[in-house]
């Protein structure tokens, strides 16, 4: 995409809230004599890895948004204590009591309670194991020295057993990992991803070779995110 290239704006639900859509592409092209001595293989493996590459662009801006923190619509941190989302505890089941905490006494611009509870824990892989023994585990665990031996202690409840779904993404460890997210069930505000005129998929071109012997792919996505809430 040119720099300079113009972006393409939309209004997202009620919330109003602008989203940028940028056009992410890339061009490849293969030679005559590599698709030979391939037998053709690239002619079907090249496109399939451009559209899944294309795919992975709209989930890194979605975890961009997260780990970069950038100003909501108010002019604040998307995660601010101002907003009453943000903790600073470790991924144990303290940390993850008190996220479900915060999270369930949400208010909407009303001030009206909105009630809502962690589907998803989203985690870096760094904190894998410990978000799994966490929220599987039947009893609370805690740290009983200080290298982190943890002690199982069955006669006390593990009050976030099961509470959400564990998601590892490993894009959380390149920017910080020891953070670590919740986020409400699907159909709620949450993130917004968009579209332009909402095809998701991404729009894949071959053109084959005229003063050169081979051919060229090209794949293009428009897409935006913005956080609603």
């Amino acid at each position: 995409v040119p720099e300079g290239a113009e972006y393409k704006y939309i209004t997202t639900s009620d919330k109003g809230v602008p989203i940028a859509l940028a056009t992410y592409g890339n061009i490849f092209s293969v030679t005559r004599q590599a698709i030979i001595n391939d037998d053709l293989t690239q002619l079907t493996t090249i496109p399939m890895a451009m559209g899944r590459a294309a795919a992975r662009t709209v989930g890194n801006l979605v975890y961009l948004l997260l780990t970069s923190n950038g100003k909501f619509t108010d002019g604040k941190a998307l995660f601010h204590a101002d907003h009453k989302n943000l903790i600073a505890k470790d991924m144990d089941m303290e940390g993850l009591n008190e996220a479900r905490k915060l999270m369930r006494l949400q208010e909407d611009a009303n001030g009206d309670s909105l009630n809502i509870t962690p589907a998803f824990v989203l985690v870096p892989a760094a904190l894998e194991s410990a978000a799994h023994r966490a929220i599987l585990s039947s009893s609370s665990l805690f740290p009983v020295d200080g290298v982190g031996t943890i002690n199982q202690n069955p006669g006390i409840i593990n009050v976030v057993k099961d509470m959400a779904e564990v998601i590892v993404e490993p894009r959380l460890d390149k920017a910080n990992n020891k953070e670590w997210y919740v986020a409400a069930a699907k159909g709620m505000d949450t993130i917004e991803v968009a579209y332009l005129d909402g095809i998701d998929t991404p729009y894949l071109e071959e053109q084959e070779g005229f003063t050169v012997d081979g051919v060229a792919w090209k794949v293009r996505i428009d897409a935006g995110v913005a956080a609603l809430d």
